[in-house]
């Protein structure tokens, strides 16, 4: 062998033994301040090379010392499918991005991790793949830092494809041509998958607890962002999430039967549902801005949860759900402010503020019951929607000083959108999913003890012709209104400000018909007539339409015909 290739390969073992050397100094300091840079066990951090092995050392690493930070410093790390372990938080530093990879190859499968596809149970999003970080009978972890988490999903999707699924049939809808045209729009989403996948959930923490999430920015998830499965004692502060809203199923946090978990001061865009809370109790949501082409809020099956200081953006605004015999209680909502668009493509909603629906309940410990609004401003391209079963009707809802307006949709979306009622997830046939229906303010059907302590409704100018009365409500049980102000929709429009038929008690009270309206309140099979008291209706063209003979009339303002009760 040639000297200078001897000298040659001595300079290498020498460079060698150097790096290793230096490599364990770097992991004998890090077991001594609980410190684990990813860079130290070989990440690249150059968005290129694939560090996932370097990352799972790094986590291992330190969860086999006894817990510890595993840092990410600034830089770009491409990874799949990693393993969070107890007693490790994730660091991810100012400028750092862990970025997903575009190869599905690199997540890992579902049966891998022990999860499959059983909504609220084992779940992990939609697809065969796990996302970037999962958590399985965790405790005492974190992820947080000023960096952010990037699920790549631009690599995933077809976006001049619509995306479509089987869960309606256009024939009972108002128009179903104009009805199939708006479904089959990119516009506002949602767009199709590539043919190959994508990857699941980008953050999954399943039967885990002690959990702290803050600060990191979420961006661009291919499915569901965040998802807390079967997990206690969780804070989730300060977080942003940033996906596309064209995406369908990037809901931006999903919690699934879940005690005692906090969110806060959050920043969500997502395509999908902003919240999605499902079989959950002790949940509190405060001080967040929400954007969809969803809902702002979901939740359906949960007891004792609340929810306050909220501006939503988004397609329904708040949906509150019993699905399959469970049961949505306790619950109240405050200080919100909503905006909620009538949207193009397959989307569930139809422009709902609030939307409360149950379906397969079948006694009384199940439904949705004792629910409350209060302090609510809500300008929305939609109206109100509670609609129960006969079996189990929705109960005890109570509206606290909420004020609505209705605005015009975009009439091409209006078109073929709108004047429909959206029932899909809780609907047992195809023709109950999405019908034709004219849209009133606020509609009830199945419902009993819903009390109005301040609602004031007003709608804008040139609306669609479906749009109708303020309040209409059937085959309902104890309607109590007190403070409430309206008109139907056109002024010169023949439909009640007030629809009731096939009901039973009925009070209004101090309560205002404004500058347009025909008829105030339009009675069908309605018994138990309580107080119509201190109501100012002189502005309707007249008070009722048929006999009243049960109300007990006192200090009410009439119209000039001279109605009794004046």
């Amino acid at each position: 062998m040639p000297t200078s290739t001897k000298v040659r390969l001595a300079s290498l073992a020498v460079a060698l033994l150097s790096l290793c050397s230096l490599l364990g100094a770097q992991s004998q300091a890090a077991l001594e301040t609980g410190v684990f840079s990813v860079r130290t066990f070989g990440a690249a951090g150059d968005g290129s090379h694939l560090d996932t092995a370097a990352i799972a050392a790094a986590i291992k690493t330190a969860a086999a010392a006894g817990g510890g930070v595993v840092t990410f410093p600034p830089g770009k790390y491409l990874t799949g499918t990693f393993e969070l372990l107890s007693n490790v938080s994730l660091n991810v530093q100012a400028g750092a991005v862990m970025q997903g990879s575009p190869n599905l190859a690199d997540y890992g499968s579902l049966a891998d991790y022990g999860f499959a596809h059983l909504y609220g149970v084992n779940s992990s999003g939609e697809g065969e793949k796990m996302g970037l970080i999962v958590a399985r009978q965790a405790q005492n972890i974190a992820i947080f830092g000023q960096g952010a988490i990037d699920g790549n999903s631009v690599q995933f999707f077809d976006f001049d494809t619509p995306h479509i699924g089987p869960d309606f049939d256009a024939r009972y809808t108002r128009d179903p041509k104009a009805f199939m045209d708006v479904m089959r729009s990119t516009e506002d989403g949602p767009v199709k998958m590539k043919p190959a996948g994508r990857p699941g959930t980008l953050i999954v923490l399943s039967n885990s607890q002690n959990i702290v999430i803050r600060d990191v920015t979420l961006s661009n998830a291919p499915n569901w962002t965040l998802h807390l499965q079967h997990s206690r004692h969780a804070v989730v502060t300060g977080i942003r999430i940033a996906n596309d809203l064209r995406i369908p199923n990037n809901d931006g946090v999903d919690c699934m039967d879940c005690h005692d978990v906090h969110f806060s001061d959050c920043d969500i865009a997502a395509g999908d549902d902003d919240f999605a809370i499902v079989g959950s109790r002790d949940v509190t949501v405060a001080d967040c801005s929400l954007t969809s082409h969803s809902s702002g809020i979901r939740l359906e099956d949960t007891r004792f949860a609340t929810f306050s200081n909220l501006t939503i953006h988004a397609n329904r605004g708040i949906g509150v759900y019993e699905r399959g015999g469970g049961l949505t209680s306790d619950v109240l909502f405050s200080n919100l402010v909503m905006e909620t668009r009538l949207l193009a493509g397959h989307w569930w909603g139809k422009g709902e503020p609030i939307y409360i629906v149950s379906g397969g309940a079948s006694n009384a410990t199940q439904g949705v019951r004792n629910v409350r609004f209060s302090n609510i401003l809500a300008d929305a391209e939609g109206g109100v929607l509670i609609y129960g079963t006969k079996d189990s009707p929705i109960r005890d809802i109570g509206f606290d000083r909420v004020r609505l307006r209705i605005h015009a949709p975009r009439e091409s979306v209006a078109r073929g959108a709108g004047g429909n009622f959206d029932l899909r997830w809780t609907a047992t046939s195809l023709a109950g999913a999405v019908f034709a229906h004219d849209t009133p303010a606020v509609y009830g059907r199945y419902l009993a003890g819903f009390k109005v302590r301040g609602l004031d409704i007003e709608w804008d100018r040139n609306l669609p012709g479906y749009f109708s009365n303020a309040l209409s409500c059937e085959d309902f049980e104890g309607l109590d209104l007190d403070d409430f102000s309206a008109r139907q929709a056109a002024p010169d429009a023949a439909q009640a400000v007030i629809l009731l038929r096939n009901g039973s008690g009925v009070s209004v009270r101090n309560s205002v018909a404004r500058a347009g309206a025909a008829t105030f309140l339009s009675l069908s099979e309605v018994s138990g007539l309580g107080l119509f008291v201190n109501n100012d209706v002189a502005a309707a063209r007249r008070a009722f339409d048929s006999s009243v003979s049960g109300f007990t009339l006192s200090g009410n303002r009439m119209p000039q015909e001279g109605t009794p009760g004046r």
